[in-house]
This record gives structure tokens, C-alpha cells and sequence, in this order.
């Protein structure tokens, strides 16, 4: 084998291989404002997180290349190099869409050419402390052969107080033995050691928790996390017998070796807690194997062009959770560091859930370019989900559902640049886990029948700026606490919204991505009408703006650039009465990159202001927990390509 890498590059001279992490700007190659991460970036409305007011993770709309995929918690950013969130005209042809929008995840994958690259950091968006990583990707023979893969750390002391280890891994092969084949196999490993976790605030009365000096340790330093977050799998796409395969098999899992949680209930305005309670399990896992099998059929015609998809898509997940201690600590104080020895506690019997899922589909789309596009999808599902109970005094009830699931989305282009869009889609998702607080903590409701309605329109302003503006009507089952802390179904939640994308290039290396989200989330149903519940659900914003801009000198072409985000959001609603709200705040960004060749190797140094103005604000989960948000600081990151 010849010789090639950092080695080769500095003693021979020879011209490093493309960039790859120092050449990563999630600005730069967005093509939407919906919601965009590379490498270590974010940018955009929305993530993994949260779309539309929804989590598309744990509603089970999560894709990985475009795959059916049942993620179950975070993915190592070993073999991962970025997502997508694919909701309204950025879903159009897109196979099977979700109601409530889907994250699709691009795989790290090793190329024609060998590069490596190490990365090293001081601070990030949630801790300060060390950081980095070391990256490869190695061709064997003619290239048809070829691994990728790394080893990052964190040493992190979070913004709130306490300390936290992370280290993800993986590795990932290809096989290319022929035009349009790829066979990808990969597995990650993202850990977590002594992650201590902060507490979070329930206030007792209308008014947020009194203003906290942020980055006191309130954390008991015996409640740490330590988790393995497994991601592991292989894809295939072929020709087959003029059809195309798409297959992949994945494995995604959560084995929590310890995990707490520290609640601080009835929070007043002097800083007391009445009662501080914490959460204590052992060996809980939460473990999935899904994939989907399609073949895909394209006809290329002279003015349209039609493409037909026969997909099966299942999953097989299984859990063990509960059995965990209400650990006591009575009356407690969030202004200073409570410490207290832990209590001796025995973990208890687990309880089990067990989903079986599979569902068979097919999905046609029509497009006649620069005139019309048409999607239409539909799929029968068998859904089974059985619960077991480890207290026999409980029932273990068994759900089975059979649901029939439809897309419709078409586009029209009505002038030169200028085309609207709409679309129908029912499907089923995941409802959420009880939350920590809940007194059925951990159980998980069967999953729910989902719809959506929107419609839009994209502008093409020029041909490298675009502006997309959409609105939307979601409905699905609101599940939440009463006021007895119990977690059930209270209602039905409809969120209508508008949203706008612009994004491109307002000038030669002048990038914008910016975007807003106007929501009006609504509850109705029972609790509504009986007064239990307010009408607004907990913690989700009405409006969310953001905006960034990427100026790199000399057109673009120039080693330094500067860039700026600015992000707003509204008042949220505080707890299920609606008489608690979370005043609205407002952050700003301030960042540049400085690219430069030094032995061999392309580099990129890039300092970031975060929170330039110091603002100080709450984030609220949907249980009503407070927690603040992070400070000012600053960031460093070192990055070489070799």
C-alpha cells in the first residue's frame, strides 16, 4: 500500500485531500432555514429536538440516509456528519413523510481519498473545559474499500454547576465494488461518565423562580449519569434487476448504568424549595432494532417523470425501566449548594414494554420539472404494544392497532421563480414518556394517531437566494400531567402555525439563513372544558426568529469571514393552569473562522461569543420544570485537515 495520510502530505509535498471538518459552515450549506446541522454546527428553526412544537426524535421521525430508523437517544458524532429536518417544501418527494416533520441523518463515510483530520476545543454552547477529536478516513486498494472513523472527548464543567465526561466513538466501513452499489456497515458508541445532571425548579406559585447566580453547583455529586448510547447498523443500495435496493438494518440503544433525576418542587420567591426529591434508578435499557427494505422504480420521460417506491419498515424495541427510589431530601434552597450524603437505596424489579411494529407501503411521485410535482403515499401498519408490570397488582395491558396511513403533497409552478405547494398527511407517532415528576414516571403511552394539513409558496428571488413561506395545522391526542401529577391523555393538541425561510447569498460571500415561526398551539377536550387544565400547553413558544449571517472577505474566497446569529423567542407558558409564564428573551452570537495551510494541512481557527449580551432567561420543559438559560462565554476551536 502506498503511502499517504499527514505523513505523506508533509514529506512529499503532495496537496492534502479535500477539506472536511475545516471546511464545515452549517450557514453556508443550508438550503432552508428549517433546521440544518454539520459537524458541530446547528442552525436554522428547528433540530432533532423540537419542529413545529414537537419532538420528531420521540415521535419515532427520525431517518438515517434516508431510511426508516427507531432512534432511541443520541447518536455518536463519530458517524454521524449531520441531519436535516425535512418539513414542509423541504418534505416534497420525500418517500413516507411525517405529520409533524422528520430529522434525516447523513453518515460519516470514507471517500477516494485519505484524509484526517484532529480537532481541539475549549468550550461549547452547554460547558467550558477541553474537548476535541481525531478523525480518519482511509481508501484501501483502488478505493472501492474503505473505513472512517474516530475517538472524541469532553471534560466539561456545565454552565449550571457540576462536571461531565463524554466520550464518543465509532467506525464506519464502505464498499463500493461497482457504479450505484455501496454496502455501509458502522457502529458508535457515545459515553457518558459522572454526567451530573442539574436540578430543575418547579415554582409554587405565578412568578418564575427567583434569579439564580449561574454556574453554582446545586447537583449532589453521588446523583451522576453514566450511560453507553449505542448506534450500529448496515445499509445497501443497488441496482436489482432494473429496480434500485434501499436497505438498511439498525440498532439504536440506551443502557443506563445509573441515572438520577433531582426535582426541586414548590420553588418560592426567596429561593426556598419546599420539597427536593431525587430520582434514583439502575440498569435501565432501552433498546430497538428497525430498518426498511424498498425498491425504487424510475421512468425518465421526455416532459414527465414518475418514480414508484415499495417499501417495508418495522422495528422491534424493548424496555426495562422503573424499579427505581424516591429519594427524600425535605426542604432545600436553589441561591447555594445543599449537600447531603446519599441515602442507602436498594433498586427494585423492573417493568417492561415491548413494541412490534412493522408496515408495508407504497409511495408514486410525478414530476414534470419547472411545471408540477405530485407525492402520494399510503401504508397499513401493525402496531402491538404489551406492558409488564413488575408490581402484580397491576393490570399489564396489551395495545394493538392497525392503522391506514396517507400522504398527499403536490407543487405548482405559477411564474418564472415562483411555486406554491400543499399536502395532506396522517400518521401515527409515538406519544412521550412520563416525565420524572409524573407519579407513573418512565411509562410510555401506546402510540397515537396523528394529522397534518399545509400549504405555501417558494420564491426563488435569484437564483442563489430563496425565500419559503408556509403555514401549517397539526393535530394529535395532548398527553400531559393532571393535577394529581398522574400522566394521561388530557385532551387533543392542535398547533397551527406559520412559517418563513429566507436563505442564499445576498452577495458574493455574504450568506444569510434566516427564518421565523409563528405558532398558536391549542388544547381542547375534557380537562379543557372542566377547568382542569389551562388552554395553552406547557412550555411550548409562540414564535421563534432567527436569523445568521456569514460574511467571508474577498467574494468569498477570502481565509477570514465573520458571521452573526441573532435568536428570539416568545413567552411560554409556565404550568398547566396557564397562570405561570416564562418572559420571552433574546441572544446574540458573534463568530469568525480564520482558514490558513500550515504542514500540509488545510486549518481552520474559530473563536464564537456566545450570548454576547449576557441575557439571562428560563427554558421550561412540557412538565413545568424551570431551568436557566446558559451565559455568556466564549468558545475555541483548532481544527486541521490532513
Amino acid at each position: 500500500m502506498s503511502l499517504s495520510g499527514p505523513i505523506a502530505a508533509i514529506l512529499l509535498g503532495s496537496t492534502p485531500a479535500l477539506a472536511q471538518r475545516a471546511g464545515e459552515n452549517a450557514a453556508t450549506q443550508s438550503s432552508d432555514a428549517f433546521g440544518r446541522s454539520v459537524g458541530n454546527e446547528k442552525t436554522g428553526l428547528y433540530n432533532s429536538e423540537e419542529v413545529r412544537g414537537f419532538n420528531p426524535v420521540d415521535a419515532g421521525n427520525a431517518r438515517l440516509e434516508g431510511l426508516y430508523f427507531d432512534q432511541v437517544d443520541r447518536i455518536s458524532t463519530r458517524i454521524i456528519d449531520g441531519s436535516t429536518i425535512r418539513v414542509g417544501a423541504a418534505a416534497l418527494r420525500y418517500p413516507f413523510p411525517a405529520p409533524t416533520g422528520l430529522v434525516d441523518y447523513s453518515l460519516t463515510k470514507p471517500g477516494k481519498d485519505a484524509s484526517y483530520s484532529v480537532n481541539l476545543e475549549y468550550g461549547s454552547s452547554f460547558s467550558i473545559g477541553p474537548g476535541g477529536s481525531v478523525e480518519f478516513k482511509q481508501p484501501f486498494g483502488d478505493g472501492s474499500f474503505g473505513i472512517s472513523g474516530g475517538i472524541g472527548f469532553r471534560n466539561a464543567t456545565r454552565f449550571e454547576g457540576g462536571q461531565s465526561l463524554y466520550r464518543p466513538v465509532g467506525l464506519t466501513a464502505a464498499w463500493r465494488p461497482q457504479a450505484e452499489t455501496e454496502v455501509l456497515l458502522f457502529v458508535g458508541d457515545f459515553i457518558y461518565r459522572s454526567d451530573e445532571l442539574r436540578p430543575i425548579y418547579y415554582p409554587d406559585g405565578t412568578s418564575p423562580p427567583p434569579r439564580i447566580e449561574r454556574g453554582i453547583d446545586l447537583s449532589q455529586p453521588w446523583a451522576g449519569r453514566n450511560q453507553d448510547l449505542w448506534t450500529g447498523g448496515a445499509i445497501v443500495k443497488t441496482p436489482l434487476l432494473g429496480l434500485k435496493l434501499e436497505a438498511g438494518l439498525f440498532y439504536s440503544a440506551r443502557d443506563q448504568h445509573s441515572v438520577y433525576a433531582d426535582l426541586m418542587r414548590g420553588v418560592a420567591a426567596d429561593g426556598s424549595v419546599a420539597t427536593r426529591r431525587i430520582i434514583a434508578e439502575r440498569d435501565n435499557y432501552d433498546g430497538s432494532w428497525s430498518g426498511e427494505a424498498r425498491l425504487v422504480k424510475e421512468w425518465i420521460g421526455t416532459t414527465v417523470n414518475h418514480r414508484l417506491v415499495a417499501s417495508v419498515r418495522g422495528r422491534s424495541r424493548n424496555r426495562e425501566f422503573g424499579g427505581g427510589r424516591v429519594l427524600t431530601l425535605g426542604t432545600s434552597t436553589i441561591l447555594r449548594p445543599d449537600l447531603r450524603a446519599e441515602p442507602v437505596w436498594i433498586q427494585g424489579a423492573k417493568n417492561r414494554d415491548e413494541v412490534r411494529q412493522i408496515t408495508g407501503g407504497l409511495a408514486w411521485s410525478m414530476v414534470a420539472p419547472q411545471r408540477f410535482s405530485l407525492d402520494v403515499g399510503i401504508s397499513k401498519s401493525r402496531y402491538r404494544k404489551a406492558l409488564d408490570f413488575a408490581d402484580a397488582a397491576l393490570s399489564d395491558p396489551v395495545t394493538r392497532d392497525n392503522p391506514l396511513l396517507l400522504n398527499v403533497a403536490g407543487s405548482v409552478h405559477v411564474a418564472r421563480g415562483l411555486s406554491v405547494y400543499a399536502g395532506y398527511t396522517r400518521g401515527q407517532e409515538e406519544a412521550l414518556v412520563a416525565p420524572d415528576i409524573a407519579t407513573n414516571r418512565s411509562e410510555a403511552p401506546p402510540a397515537i394517531r396523528t394529522s397534518q394539513v399545509e400549504a405555501g409558496a417558494r420564491w426563488a428571488i435569484t437564483p442563489r437566494l430563496t425565500m419559503i413561506a408556509g403555514a401549517f395545522s397539526i393535530r394529535k391526542p395532548y398527553y400531559n400531567l393532571d393535577p394529581a401529577l398522574r400522566y394521561r391523555q388530557l385532551g387533543t393538541l392542535t398547533n397551527r402555525g406559520i412559517e418563513v425561510s429566507l436563505t442564499g447569498q445576498l452577495a458574493p460571500g455574504l450568506t444569510i439563513v434566516g427564518g421565523s415561526m409563528f405558532l398558536d398551539p391549542r388544547i381542547s377536550g375534557e380537562a379543557i372544558d372542566s377547568g382542569l387544565i389551562g388552554p395553552r400547553p406547557v412550555g411550548q413558544i409562540r414564535r421563534r426568529s432567527i436569523a445568521t449571517l456569514d460574511w467571508r472577505l474577498d467574494a468569498g474566497r477570502g481565509a477570514l469571514s465573520f458571521d452573526a446569529t441573532v435568536e428570539s423567542v416568545s413567552s411560554r407558558m409556565g404550568n398547566a393552569a396557564n397562570t405561570l409564564v416564562a418572559p420571552p428573551r433574546a441572544t446574540l452570537n458573534l463568530g469568525a473562522r480564520y482558514r490558513f495551510k500550515a504542514a500540509g494541512g488545510t486549518w481552520l481557527l474559530r473563536p464564537v461569543l456566545l450570548n454576547a449580551f449576557n441575557e439571562y432567561g428560563w427554558n421550561v420543559n412540557a412538565s413545568g420544570g424551570f431551568t436557566y438559560s446558559n451565559p455568556r462565554t466564549v468558545t475555541l476551536q483548532l481544527v486541521a485537515d490532513f
